[in-house]
C-alpha cells in the first residue's frame, strides 16, 4: 500500500513537471497576462504566447510575464531560446500596444540559426559567473530556412562604384565575411540572409571597405532640370524673408498632447506626443521658452511645416503653415507678418480683433502670448492661392513722392487698420504709401478718444504732383474718414 508521504511526493513531482512544461501556442480568446511592466493585457487568438500547463508566462518575442520573473529567492531557471516570425511579433505588439527592445529586434528579423548558439552561450555565462549547475537541455525545431544563394557578377562592382575591384579581391573580401563561394554561386551566411539577396548586395559588401575612395561624380542627366512649383518657390521666399528679418528656423515635433478635436495616435510615444498638431504654436513656444531658460537673448524663431486638420475622414487634411515667435512682442511679430504678406503680394488685412493684443487676419492670426512673446501663424496654402502669378514692375524713382503726416481723433473702438483701408479707397491710385507711426491717448483728445497719426506718400506714375494735387488727395481722405468713422483732422 502506498503511504501518504509517497502520495504527496508523487503529487509534488507531477506539479513540478507541469510547472516546467513549456508550450508555444496561440492565446485563447479573452486570455489575460500581466507582463513585467505590471500591465495586464487581454490577448487575442492571433497572439503567440509561451505558456506552461496552466497559463501564459510570456508574450512571444515581446515581454515576459510578471509571475515568471526572476526574484532574489529564485533558485531554478528554465532558459528558452526560440525563433519568432517578425510579422507575428509586429502584429501582437501593435494589438497590445506593448513595445520593448525585444519586439524591436524581432520585427526587424533575427538569424533563425542563432537560437541554439544563444542558449549555449547564456548557459555558459550562468555557470561561469554564478556557479549554476546545468541539468539538461532539449532542442526542438522544424526545417530551418535555406541559406540564400546569390550570383556573383564581378563586373558590377566596377560599373556601380566607379573604381577598380579585381575579381580576386572581391572573392577574398566575401570569404573573410563568411560567404561561401562555389564558382560564381555565393552562399550567404545565416546572419546576413535577410539583407543580402541580390548581386548588388554583394557589391555593397565589397565596396564598403573602400568607401572613402569612391569618386565624387554627378549622375548623368538626360532630361531638363525640373522647375519649382509656385508653392515651392513661395515657401522658399517666405523662408528667405523671415531669415532676413532676423528669425532663426526651428524644427519642432508634429506630435502634441491629446486634446478633443485632435487626431490621436493609436500607439502614442508619450503622453505629450499623443496626437497630430493642428497648428505650430506649442512647439515654437516650448522652443522659445527653452532657449530663454538657457540664457539665450534676442530670441526669434520661425517654422514652416505641415499641420493636420481632422475632417471626419480616415486621413486628415494637411496644410502648410508658417509661424514665428519673438521676444520683440506683438508689434515685431506683426511687422514680420507684414513682410511675408508684402513679399508674396497679398496685403495684410485684419478681419477680427480680440481683447488685448490679438487679432485674426484673412490667412492666420497675430497674438501676444504670455511671457511677452509676439507670435503669428499663417496658412500658407490659402495665402499662396491668393498670391498673384507674376509680380508687375512699378516705377518708384522717376517722379518724387509728396509726403505728409495726418493725425485724426477717433473713438477708441475704431481700428487703425480700418482707417487705412478707408483712406486708400478714397485716395485712389495716387496714394503710394500709408502707415501708422503713432497712437496718442490723453487729455488733449478727450476720454474715450485716441489720436492716430498716419504717414502718407502721394505719387503719380506720369508727373510730379503739386501741392494742390496733394491737398486734393488729402481732402478726399479727410472727408471719407469723417463720414465713415467721425474722424476729426487734428494736424
Amino acid at each position: 500500500m502506498i503511504q501518504l508521504a509517497e502520495l504527496l511526493a508523487i503529487a509534488a513531482a507531477v506539479a513540478l513537471a507541469l510547472a516546467i512544461l513549456i508550450v508555444v501556442r496561440r492565446a485563447a480568446k479573452g486570455e489575460k497576462i500581466r507582463t513585467l511592466d505590471g500591465q495586464e493585457h487581454t490577448l487575442a487568438e492571433t497572439d503567440l504566447v509561451i505558456a506552461d500547463a496552466r497559463r501564459p508566462v510570456a508574450v512571444a518575442g515581446i515581454m515576459g510575464g510578471e509571475d515568471s520573473e526572476v526574484r532574489e529567492q529564485t533558485t531554478d531557471l528554465l532558459l528558452e531560446a526560440a525563433n519568432f516570425d517578425a510579422l507575428t511579433v509586429l502584429r501582437t505588439s501593435r494589438h497590445l500596444r506593448l513595445r520593448s527592445e525585444s519586439s524591436t529586434r524581432w520585427e526587424k528579423g533575427v538569424d533563425p540559426y542563432a537560437a541554439e548558439q544563444a542558449a549555449v552561450y547564456a548557459s555558459e555565462l550562468l555557470v561561469s559567473l554564478t556557479g549554476a549547475r546545468p541539468t539538461g537541455h532539449v532542442d526542438v525545431h522544424g526545417t530551418l530556412p535555406a541559406r540564400p544563394v546569390v550570383t556573383l557578377r564581378p563586373e558590377l562592382a566596377d560599373r556601380l562604384s566607379g573604381m577598380s575591384f579585381p575579381e580576386a579581391e572581391q572573392r577574398e573580401t566575401l570569404t573573410r565575411l563568411g560567404f561561401e563561394l562555389d564558382g560564381n554561386e555565393v552562399t550567404v551566411p545565416t546572419w546576413r540572409a535577410l539583407d543580402v539577396t541580390r548581386p548588388v548586395d554583394l557589391v555593397e559588401e565589397v565596396v564598403r571597405f573602400r568607401i572613402e575612395e569612391v569618386p565624387s561624380t554627378l549622375p548623368a542627366r538626360d532630361a531638363a532640370s525640373v522647375q519649382l512649383s509656385k508653392e515651392q518657390r513661395l515657401r522658399r521666399l517666405v523662408e528667405d524673408v523671415l531669415a532676413g528679418a532676423g528669425f532663426s528656423e526651428a524644427y519642432t515635433w508634429s506630435l502634441v498632447p491629446a486634446e478633443p478635436g485632435l487626431i490621436p495616435l493609436e500607439e502614442p510615444y508619450t503622453v505629450n506626443m499623443a496626437a497630430l498638431r493642428t497648428d505650430l504654436r506649442l512647439g515654437l513656444l516650448e522652443s522659445a521658452e527653452r532657449n530663454r531658460n538657457a540664457g539665450v537673448e534676442e530670441i526669434a524663431l520661425f517654422e514652416i511645416a505641415r499641420t493636420y486638420r481632422p475632417v471626419g475622414e480616415q486621413l486628415p487634411e494637411e496644410h502648410w503653415h508658417a509661424a514665428a515667435i519673438t521676444e520683440g512682442g506683438f508689434f515685431r511679430a506683426k511687422g514680420a507678418a507684414e513682410l511675408v504678406h508684402r513679399a508674396v503680394g497679398v496685403p495684410l488685412q485684419v478681419v477680427e480683433r480680440s481683447p488685448g493684443r490679438s487679432a485674426r487676419t484673412d490667412y492666420g492670426e497675430l497674438v501676444e502670448l504670455p511671457g511677452g512673446w509676439g507670435f503669428f501663424e499663417l496658412d500658407l496654402d490659402a495665402l499662396f492661392a491668393a498670391a498673384p502669378e507674376s509680380v508687375a514692375y512699378t516705377d518708384v524713382i522717376t517722379f518724387p513722392a509728396v509726403k505728409q503726416d495726418l493725425a485724426f481723433s477717433v473713438d477708441e473702438s475704431v481700428a487703425a487698420g480700418d482707417l487705412i483701408a478707408a483712406a486708400r479707397e478714397a485716395a485712389g491710385p495716387e496714394l503710394h504709401d500709408l502707415r501708422v507711426f503713432d497712437v496718442y491717448r490723453g487729455e488733449q483728445v478727450g476720454e474715450g478718444k485716441k489720436s492716430v497719426a498716419l504717414a502718407a506718400a502721394f505719387r503719380s506714375p506720369d508727373r510730379t504732383l503739386s501741392d494742390e494735387d496733394a491737398a486734393a488727395i488729402r481732402g478726399r481722405i479727410v472727408d471719407a474718414l469723417a463720414r465713415e468713422y467721425g474722424a476729426e483732422l487734428r494736424a
